[in-house]
Parts: C-alpha cells; structure tokens; sequence
C-alpha cells in the first residue's frame, strides 16, 4: 500500500489504484427466463413463439417469446461452473476471454487491511468501475472501500466473493446497452446473476483442491434445500457454504523465486534500454543492519570495510560480514549477492475464508399476484501474507528521522566486542556513533487482513391484470444492501521504536495509541535477534473499517401497447429511486494525532504511515425509464428475404442529487433474411456518475512511485518519443537522467473534485447470429464492438501526471505546474486529483460457438457439447488529456488474440470435459520500441483443463478435475514486466480438485 514513506518497488510497485482488464465475447446463446428453472442445456434451442409464456432476457425488461439479444451476450449455466469445479464467479468470468486480468482478485499483491482477497471483475479494459452487477436483475451492494487506498479506482463495484456458487442458476451479461435498462456503471457491460428461486429436496457439496506440490490447498462444503409448500403455491430455497483456499508467497514457486528484474544494462552498447536480471539484490539495503560512517548507503566508500577492504554489514546473529554486492547495476539493483531480496515479502496468492448463505421464496398470493423475498449474507476474510517492511535509510530522508538511518552509539549494549572495536577504529576521530541503515523485517511482517460483512434483502410484488384485451404485467420491488469491511494490520509506532532502540529510558513517554504491549522491551537494531516482546511493544493493531449501504426502490410495467400489422408492441415503462452512502473511517492508527493546540492543524503520525483521511458522502436518484420493442416483419408475414425484422429502443432521464439530471439511452434491432441467419446492432449512449471517493476525498497526502518519461530507462517510450525527449531536454533533464521516483517513494497529494460531472460513453455493436435448421443445437455468433468513452473520471496519478506533462505537444502542459523538481531534477512532491480529462477506445471482434449434439454411436444416451469463444482486440487505448496516450492492446493480460474452447462428452451416469485457454502473444509495452527490453515479447500459451465425472443411481456425482494438465509454464520471463495473474495457471503448476456431491 503507498501509506509509508518508503517503498522500494518497480516492476511490481504499488499503486493507488488497479487497472487492468479487457476483453469482448458475443454468446448468441439466449438469456433464459428469470422466473423459470429452465435448464441452460435448452439454451440454444430457440423458443417457439408462445405469447402465454414469455420470459424475461438480460438487458430489457420487456417479456418476449423467444430468448435473442440485440447485444453480445454471456450465458454461464450452474452445469458449466460445477464442471469445472469454481468456487468463485470471478473465476467464472475470468475463464471467458470477454474478462481479461481482474481489477482485484487473490492472485499477486494486495491492499492489505484495506481490502485484500477481494475480486472485482473487469470487462473492456475500462475499468472495474464500468461494469454494472447485478443479482436477479436487482442492484448489489459495493464492498469497494471508499478510500483512495482501497483494492481498486474508486466506484460501486461488487465484490463476487461474496455471492455462493451453489445458489447460482446461471449468469448472463450483455456488452453495453444495458444502461438504459438499469441506470449508471453499465458502460462496457451489465452482469446478471441469476439465483435459484425453484429447488426440491436436498443436496450436499464438499470438493478439495490441492497443487502438485502440495500446497495451495482449497476446500468446499455446501449445502442447498429447497420445498414447496401451501398446495404448491409457495417455494422456498436457501444455501449455505463455506470455502477457504490457502496462501503462496514468491518464494513457494520456481519462476516467482528467480526474482527475475529489469534493469538499465551496464554495457553503453547493449541493443536494449532494459535488460533482465536473476536474483534481484537491492545491497544500499539490509535486513539485518548496514552501518556507514556517515549519513550514507553502502558503496559510496563511507562504509566500514575488513583487512580485505570489503563493505561490512551485520548478519542475522549481528556479526559483521563482508557485503557481496553481487553484479551492480546502477545504484539501487544488483543480480545476486547477499544484498537485501524483496522476493521472500512479496505476497503471491492470498489466502481467502468466506462463509456464505442466500435464501429465495415466492409464494403466489393470488393467481394474479406473487410476493418474492430474497436474502444474502456474506463474510469473507483475505490476508496478504506479506508486503514491504518499513525502512530506515538515508534513501528516505536524514538520519535521525522516522524513516532516515538509525544513529547508533558505540556504548549500544546489543553491538558484539568484536563489531564495536571494528566500527571504532575506522571512525572519524571523536566520533562516537554510527549510522545504520535497515530493513525492519523483524517487527512487521507486512500481514494484513479484510474482513468483508455483507448483508441484503430484497422483497416486493409482481403481477398481471388486463387493462381491456390487453395483458399487461407489473412489479414493485425494494432493496436494502450493507457492507462492511474490517481491516488488521500490525503497524510500527515511532515513539515506542524509539524508546526501544534506546534502551528503555526511566521516564520515556509512550506513544498516546495504545500498543499491543505496553511494557518496554529494548530494541536490538543487529541482525535478527529481537524477542516477540520488543515486538509487541513498539507495534499496534491498526483497524480502518469502511462501510457502503444502499437502497433501491424499483417499479414497472409493461406488456403489450397495441398490435400493429406484424404483431404486438412491447412496451416497459418505470421509475427507480436509490440511495448510495460509503463511509470510511481510516481509524485511530492511520487517522493520525491532532494537534491539541489547533485542531486545524495537519494531524502528526504515529508510525511511518502518513496520516490518512475519512471519507464519507452520499447521493441519490430519480429515475425514470421506457422501452419499446417494435415487430416490423414478422415469420407469419411470410415476406422474401425478410423473415424477421424488428426494432428496439429504450430511454432513461437520471437525476443525481450530485451531478444533476442526464439521459442514456439505445436503439437496435434485429434482421433475419432467412430462418437461419440474425444480424443484430444497436447503438447506445451510457453514463457513470462519480463515485463518493471520487468527489469527497480530502486533499489527502500520499506517497508513490512512477515511471518518470525522462528517466534513460523511458526516455524512448510513449506515444512519441522524440517530443517527450524534446520536451525532457526543454526542462533541463540530461538524455542519462536517472530519476529516483522510479525506485523510491516520493511525496505528493491525492484530492477528490466535487465539481465532477457524469462519464459519457457512445457505443455500438453489430454483428450475426448462425442458428442453421439443418444443425440443430448449434449457435454461431461474430460481433464488433466499439465503444468511445469520453470525460472518463481519472485518478491523474504521479506517472499520468508526468506523461501529461512530458509527452504533450503543447510542453509546457498545465500538468506540468502539478509537479515539482528540485535542481538536480529530482521530483519533490506531485500533485493528483480526480478529474474529467481520459478518454478510452476499445474496438473488438469476438465471436462465440455453441454446439451440442447427440452421439448415439457413443452411447445409447450419449451428447457432445463444444463451446468455444474468441476475441481479437482490435483497438485498445487510454488517453489522459490531450498528450498522454496509452496502448493496451497487444499488452500483458491484453492479447490481440484469446480464446477458449470446451468440450463435454455425457452419457448419462458419466462425462468427461476438456477446456483449452489461448492466451496470446503479448509483449511488455506497446508504446515501446522493441529494444527497449530485452525479451520484449512474451510467447502464446495454452492452459488445459480436464475433468471426469461419475453418478451413481443414488444421485451421487464424484467429478475429478485437473487444472493445468500438461503443466504448462509461464511465458519467460513473467511475471517480470507484468503477467502474474494472466499467467497464474503458469506459476501455480498442475492442480487437482476432487468434487462430490449428494442429494436426494
């Protein structure tokens, strides 16, 4: 997390917020009713028409016979999820090439106390922010953290840990032109959850998983019931589960473990800006103490050295040792050595625990009228295992301060006989102290832990009644959603630390923040010697909780309007009012001391973190919305060329009590020439308004690191290299300059803007759907999608604020008045906020194939399904302001080209299934030329799964599932240069998974 003053991290740094994810996938496959318990295998069978017995689809709210979209959809059965033994949604849309690599998920480094474990999705590569979930059609409460240090860019996001698998019916999702539909966020795409709501009987779930090499471990055991009661009229079904998978850190895997680096090369005549490196060192660094004469790093000839002349530092027992600096590159990095790793605190799956319970009923009050009640409850607990340590260093700031080098007497009674008379004889005469830097990987573990509450209900009433000939329909329905995230962290407190590490002076003031022990044990600063007393003492438990509630009161109608000459029209037509609040309260240790003689003073930390401020604000909306859909053509008119030809538009005015009033808006439609053959499109405008981080947070201080454009790593990147080198030499910055912003922490602000407005995004797709008559059971779709987002609501972070600055063509950009260098080029401070200014474009062909075929000759009662979807990015680019361009396509986790192909043999009391995933080739930045980094591409892959399942007459189903079969590795040299969770299956190795399940 970027709360402590010093951080040494690149290739893996840490950001205030996550970006990652894109993709696209056309499913023709109809969504199916949600009110029905119609089984996904009948998904690609078009209905026949049958006006007694619509259904609803995701993304309108208008009943229709038949189960076609106007817009790319996704239709996941419950089949499919336990075929491959998920436990997880996000895992079953990150199996889709529509879902590239998650906001937030497990895999790689985490938030720590202010939101680990937690999986976000992310679909378009625009952002986790403009993915619209919901569950059973309805809103979901967010568990994102109202923070600018939370897990991801602030927004309503929905944390899919908290929905259990066993309940699911199936999830559908659409691409855009669902924000007509159900309001703000739906900008690259809605997901649906659709939950059981008809169940009979009982039925048990435990499944295990573990790695080949042995860790890793996961376990499930669930339960569903369901009955009927009341002659039938009523239905009630309820699931519970528990899960918990175990924890990997870097060093548990081969690739991870090599703590493979880029690096500047040392040769001036290397073919590359950035070269790879094995066993990254960091040696200026000590885990167990490095002494200097003066306020200095090691290597700058201030050290203290043996009769050999080589740099001494202190070992684990506190002797002192040669320094082995291994090979050096530049000042900060080395390859080999006994240099300071970051590799053994670097966190590399996070152990997750959640308990989970949903409950559905309905019962018909009248033949005409249904009362529905659901209910959720979650809570869900991720840890990272572990993260950087806090630091004294020079690299930080001045010896003596909370961050600087340790001053330490020579009378220190921890420093051995033989160590005191060594320092001694080379210090300057009359000196009686030394200085010492360290990396206290002794009192903090980096640990931290989140715990997710969610609770939800939601209830209401739906119908039919005739308004004269016409059968119209109608539902009113209210929610009420509240999360809670609870973080712990054990967090350093500087009074204490000095106290300890002077012995524990009669008299010494503790610190006013209570710590985990408040009886003082001396600190010994020399190797790794410290009981869990020193530690308890100069650590507290830090404990931000962040809570979001909503409410959300919805009704419609709808039904048929009038008949024209090809058949009825359909309208749909209701008013929404919600309610967002999101409060967070950093607590006392990450809040800070006021001062007691100005409350308007800026507040004193009590460890390294900055002080860090509450958020809290809330909004809320009137809605209003329509929708039409228009046959133009019907089958029964028996035209040429003209089977079926109808039109669809919908429209929804929001008012914000924020942002004011704004309309989205689509309009579509479908044309089949013939029987076998759909071209669909629409077009549609979508809106996101701000979210409660995004316009309170408080001119909050941060500390970060970023990729400066003028740094002879960068310097020929971007969309133009030769205007940003122009533009860098305008400044005065060398071709050579070596910016410490890249490596080291540096200073800035964070503020939210209440002055924001809505994001806007225009977006249209079109494409075909292959239904032929002479095959059925298959389904072929291809689609483009296009979708332009403008005045996108942009955390203008350190690196944008630089590239905004360096790579315009207009030099100076008023971006570059928000940083400050000091004159040796050096960034100072840098100021960000949330702004108005990015823009995103994503164009993309996806195609989808859906096929399901009896195969008698392979069984009596045998089938084959084949599923396959693919996605080819066509266009894929952010752009922040008017000089800052950013191409992600052809990027790590952004493959042009991804697609993923199944097939399930079932023949009654058993089946088998296979899943081959293609990722891609790949290469480290588009923007780049290719020399600048070695190994500039990253090679294609394919991940295959594979599972056999056996069910026995007692309704006794055992599945066997492996993961990764042929265990395929990571491309080289990921996850250097990013690629950690697009290549985990890489990393992780085989995984096996057994699964059984009984019901009766």
């Amino acid at each position: 997390m970027m709360t402590y003053t010093g951080n040494i991290h690149r290739g893996l740094r840490l950001a205030l917020f996550t970006s990652a994810g894109v993709a696209a996938l056309a499913i023709s496959t109809p969504s199916l009713a949600q009110d029905t318990g119609e089984s996904i295998a009948d998904e690609q069978t078009e209905a026949a028409p049958a006006q007694n017995n619509p259904i609803i689809v995701t993304g309108s709210r208008i009943r229709r016979a038949n189960r076609d979209t106007l817009e790319p959809s996704i239709v996941v059965g419950s089949d499919q999820i336990e075929e491959r033994g998920l436990t997880n949604i996000g895992e079953v849309l990150e199996d889709q090439p529509a879902f590239g690599p998650p906001s937030s998920n497990p895999v790689g480094g985490q938030s720590g106390s202010f939101g680990s474990g937690q999986t976000f999705i992310n679909f378009f590569g625009l952002g986790s922010q403009r993915t619209l979930t919901l569950v059973n059609s309805r809103r979901y409460v967010s568990s994102n953290t109202a923070s600018i240090f939370g897990p991801v860019a602030a927004g309503s996001q929905v944390d899919l840990n908290t929905i259990p698998t066993l309940m699911v019916d199936r999830i559908e999702t659409i691409a855009v032109g669902g924000a007509p539909i159900y309001g703000a966020d739906a900008i690259a795409g809605t997901v649906n959850i659709i939950l059981k709501d008809r169940f009979e009987g009982v039925r048990f779930d435990a499944q295990v998983g573990i790695a080949e090499e042995g860790d890793a471990q996961e376990y499930r055991i669930g339960a569903m019931a369901g009955t009927s009661f009341a002659d039938g009229r009523g239905n009630v079904v309820a699931a519970i589960e528990y899960n918990k998978t175990e924890g990997l850190l870097y060093p548990d895997r081969e690739r991870t473990a090599q703590g493979l680096f880029y690096v500047a090369p040392n040769d001036p005549n290397s073919p590359f800006d950035n070269i790879i490196i094995d066993d990254r060192r960091i040696p200026i660094l000590s885990e167990f103490g490095a002494p200097t004469r003066i306020d200095l790093i090691p290597g700058f000839g201030f050290d203290f050295f043996d009769a050999d002349g080589n740099t001494l530092v202190f070992d684990a027992n506190g002797n002192l040792i040669p320094l082995d600096f291994g090979e050096r590159f530049g000042v900060v990095n080395s390859s080999g050595g006994n240099g300071f790793s970051l590799t053994p605190v670097l966190n590399l799956l996070s152990p997750v625990e959640r308990y989970l319970g949903a409950i559905s009923a309905t019962y018909d009050v009248t033949d005409n009228i249904t009362a529905f009640l659901e209910g959720q409850y979650a809570n869900s607990k991720g840890t990272e295992l572990r993260s950087q340590p806090v630091y004294n260093t020079w690299l930080f700031d001045d010896a003596g301060t909370p961050d600087g080098n340790l001053i330490i007497p020579l009378s220190n009674p921890f420093l051995s006989d033989s160590a005191r008379a060594t320092i001694a004889s080379q210090l300057p005469a009359g000196q009686d102290f030394f200085y010492l830097g360290r990396a206290n990987t002794d009192l903090i573990s980096g640990e931290g832990s989140s715990e997710v509450e969610v609770y939800r209900i939601a209830g209401g009433l739906r119908g039919d009644f005739f308004l004269g000939s016409r059968n119209l329909n109608w539902e009113v329905s209210g929610l009420y959603g509240r999360s809670q995230t609870t973080g712990s962290s054990r967090e350093l407190v500087q009074q204490n630390f000095e106290n300890a590490l002077a012995g524990c002076p009669a008299g010494a003031a503790d610190s006013p923040i209570q710590t985990i022990s408040g009886t003082c044990a001396p600190f010994n600063p020399f190797g790794n010697q410290n009981t869990q007393a020193v530690a308890d003492y100069v650590t507290t438990i830090a404990d931000p909780t962040a809570t979001n509630e909503q409410y959300d009161f919805i009704a419609t109608i709808g039904g048929d309007l009038f008949n024209i000459w090809s058949g009825p029209i359909g309208f749909s037509i209701g008013y929404e009012h919600r309610k967002e609040s999101a409060d967070f309260d950093p607590g006392v240790f990450f809040f800070g001391q006021p001062d007691p003689n100005d409350p308007d003073a800026p507040r004193s930390q009590f460890g390294r973190s900055i002080p860090i401020d509450p958020v809290s604000g809330s909004y809320n909306t009137d809605e209003v919305f329509g929708e039409l859909q228009v046959p133009i053509v019907s089958p029964a008119m028996n035209v040429p060329f003209m089977y079926l030809l109808e039109a669809k538009g919908a429209i929804r005015y929001v008012d914000n009590s924020l942002t004011g009033g704004d309309v989205t808006w689509t309009a579509g439609g479908r044309w089949k020439p013939v029987e076998d053959i759909a071209f669909r499109g629409n077009f549609t405008r979508s809106i996101r308004a701000p979210a409660i981080t995004e316009l309170f947070n408080p001119n909050s201080a941060i500390f970060t690191t970023a990729d400066d454009p003028c740094d002879a790593r960068f310097i020929n990147s971007g969309p133009n290299p030769a205007q940003r080198q122009a533009n860098c030499a305008a400044d005065g910055l060398p071709a050579n300059f070596t910016s410490n912003i890249v490596d080291f922490t540096t200073r800035g602000s964070l503020s939210g803007n209440t002055d924001l407005q809505n994001e806007k995004a225009d977006s249209w797709t079109i494409g075909a759907v292959f239904t032929p008559t002479f095959a059925p059971g298959l389904t072929l779709s291809l689609d483009y999608v296009d979708i332009a987002l403008e005045g996108a609501i942009q955390s203008v972070d350190a690196e944008g604020t630089l590239e905004a600055c360096y790579d315009s063509n207009n030099f100076p950009d008023p971006a570059c008045a928000r940083i400050d260098r000091d004159a040796a080029g050096q960034v100072e401070f840098i100021r960000t906020g949330f702004l108005n200014v990015a823009s995103y474009d994503y164009q993309g062909l996806i195609a989808d194939l859906r096929w399901t075929q009896s195969t008698p000759f392979l069984g009596a009662d045998s089938s084959i399904s084949l599923r396959g979807s693919y996605q080819y990015i066509d266009k894929l680019e952010q752009q922040v302001g008017s000089g800052d361009l950013s191409t992600l396509r052809g990027d790590i986790g952004f493959s042009k080209h991804q697609g993923t192909l199944g097939v399930t043999y079932d023949n009654g009391n058993w089946g088998a299934f296979t899943q081959f995933q293609y990722i891609g080739k790949a290469v480290v930045d588009p923007d780049a030329e290719p020399t600048a980094f070695e190994f500039f591409e990253r090679d294609d892959v394919v991940f295959m799964d594979a599972g056999i399942s056996f069910q026995t007459e007692d309704d006794f189903t055992l599945r066997l599932i492996v993961e990764n079969v042929f265990d395929r590795e990571a491309p080289y040299p990921s996850p250097a240069g990013g690629g950690v969770v697009t290549y985990f299956d890489g990393i992780l190795g085989r995984y096996f998974k057994v699964a059984a399940t009984f019901g009766f």
